[in-house]
């Protein structure tokens, strides 16, 4: 029977992307660094907000990178599987702020996250439908 999570050195790179976005979204930051990344703006998003969004956009990266070697992240269902890992991960992280002290959970951070999330949907489709039309 095959394992729907592969057992090869690959894989370690998205597990280990998701512990280091984990890390970096749970890590105690200091008021001055977080009144300046509230405090400043581009256009009129806060840049907190565009770092929430542009964080996941790493998954579509290294799925990009990954079909360009030709990996697959999962034996089956990989696709889904995929979207899934990012998905849950944009939930996940901001849920992951309630249980730490140090961190608070943000409902507007956790919508950024799904923003961002899409968006890296959206680049791993375009990747994923454009390698199966040009086999």
């Amino acid at each position: 029977m095959k394992f729907i999570i592969q057992r090869r050195p690959v894989n370690l790179l998205l597990w280990a992307l998701v512990s280091a976005l984990l890390i970096l979204n749970l890590i105690p930051i200091g008021n001055s660094t977080s009144s300046s990344m509230s405090s400043n703006k581009l256009y009129s998003f806060r840049l907190d907000y565009l770092a929430h969004s542009f964080t996941f956009l790493a998954f579509a990266w290294l799925w990009v990178w990954g079909r360009i070697r030709g990996y697959k992240w999962f034996a089956r269902y990989e696709l889904p599987l995929y979207i899934a890992v990012v998905f849950l991960c944009a939930i996940g992280f901001e849920l992951a702020q309630k249980l730490v002290p140090w961190r608070t959970f943000n409902p507007v951070d956790l919508y950024y996250n799904l923003i961002g999330a899409s968006l890296s949907v959206g680049f791993i489709l375009i990747s994923h439908f454009a390698c199966r039309r040009s086999r």
